[in-house]
């Protein structure tokens, strides 16, 4: 690891990357680019819903519905080859009630919203 070119400080970790480039391939071999372009939309479509009921789970005090609302992402994410949020609601399941577990999820959300040129991971 070398030091910031500018200010000798340690760099800053690196991001995971926010997508599986493997699991694009497949999906794309699977299903057309068409068609994973319309999962993809459906998944962002229903996320505000996942935000919300994982809000409402931690405003309410339960771990179970909160931890089954991060379990729903994590598949889903992991399955659309979205690794850095599959891995964040993974991360997020240990400690399903922390208050910070909705900003880290609409982090990682955030970073999904541009869809990689797709015939470029096939």
């Amino acid at each position: 690891m070398t030091a910031h070119a500018f200010t000798d400080a340690d760099p800053l970790p690196a991001a995971p990357a926010v997508w599986d480039a493997r699991r694009l391939t497949g999906l794309i071999a699977d299903v057309g680019e068409t068609g994973l372009r319309d999962i993809l939309r459906l998944f962002q479509a229903d996320l505000p819903f996942l935000q919300a009921q994982l809000s409402a789970a931690i405003a309410a005090g339960n771990a179970q519905a909160a931890g089954a609302v991060l379990a729903t992402v994590q598949d889903a994410a992991a399955n659309l080859g979205l690794a850095a949020l599959a891995g964040a609601a993974g991360a997020l399941r240990d400690d399903p009630l922390a208050p910070a577990s909705v900003t880290r999820l609409e982090q990682e959300i955030a970073r999904v919203r541009c869809v990689p040129h797709l015939k470029q991971a096939s």
